[in-house]
């Protein structure tokens, strides 16, 4: 979430069930990762295996998730409650096939946005003085990094230009965009530090735009072709990746919602294409 690396990636059918990615990941997490999850994941299948797993985890509820979580969502009652939950009638022959715990002890946990909404998260977190109700709020915000991760992705890098038509060539543009964003995020890691240590109004970025060419003019030969020393590297990637950079503001919801119309032509017709 913080460091744009993505730990593993797979493709899925496009009517793969959400839970089921999720939990494909499981096994290339560690007991002290906490796990963090949108409103698409809350499942009792879900938080039963986070927890035969022994995985930590904080994740945003929809009203149609639980009923407590739609009574917390309308304001009403504690903003954080620990709750054992256990599954429904159709839910208990799916989770003894699976041996999978069938009582539940979770914490929901209410916090307001800035926009004035409810937030709900339902949490394995059930320490209320270790994890106070009111870090839960900056704690969800990190999970952000995940949404532009998505973004970079499918925009900057044009994930879905596939430069063929096959299974396999999809399948190869889909791994090498993946690896190359996490190539770029750790080779600008110091020219981003150096950033940070700068006073100024906003803070400033790596501009995407310059970090990416780099990588894909200078980079690749430096790496596999050059003699040069690894602190020489480093030292001319970092020079190369500090190049215009851009200052990173806040964005002021609510965000303006734009037509699928305006949106094709931008992505069309304006869009800077870097790569």
């Amino acid at each position: 979430m913080l460091n744009r690396v993505a730990l593993t990636a797979e493709l899925g059918r496009e009517d793969a069930y959400e839970v089921d990615l999720a939990l494909a990941h499981l096994a290339h997490t560690k007991p002290l990762d906490l796990l963090t999850l949108d409103r698409n994941y809350p499942s009792y299948r879900l938080l039963a295996a986070l927890h035969q797993a022994e995985r930590a985890y904080v994740i945003r509820c929809s009203a149609a998730s639980f009923s407590i979580a739609r009574q917390m969502l309308k304001g009403e009652d504690e903003a954080s409650q620990i709750i054992t939950l256990t599954p429904c009638t159709k839910q208990k022959p799916v989770m003894q096939r699976l041996d999978l715990p069938m009582t539940l002890t979770v914490r929901f946990v209410r916090v307001r946005l800035s926009t004035g909404e409810w937030e709900v998260l339902v949490t394995s977190l059930l320490n209320e003085v270790a994890y106070p109700t009111e870090g839960f709020r900056e704690l969800y915000y990190f999970r952000w990094g995940i949404g532009t991760f998505y973004g970079l992705l499918k925009t900057r890098l044009e994930l879905e230009n596939f430069t063929g038509i096959g299974a396999e060539a999809g399948r190869q543009d889909f791994f090498a965009t993946v690896y190359l964003c996490g190539l770029e995020s750790l080779l600008t890691a110091d020219a981003q530090h150096q950033l940070d240590q700068k006073q100024t109004n906003h803070p400033l970025k790596v501009n995407r735009a310059v970090s990416f060419n780099a990588i894909k003019d200078q980079a690749l030969y430096l790496l596999l072709l050059s003699d040069l020393s690894e602190e020489t590297l480093t030292q001319r990637l970092t020079a190369l990746f500090l190049t215009n950079p851009c200052s990173e503001r806040k964005r002021n919801p609510p965000r303006t919602k734009i037509s699928d119309r305006a949106s094709l032509d931008f992505h069309k017709r304006r869009e800077k294409r870097c790569y």
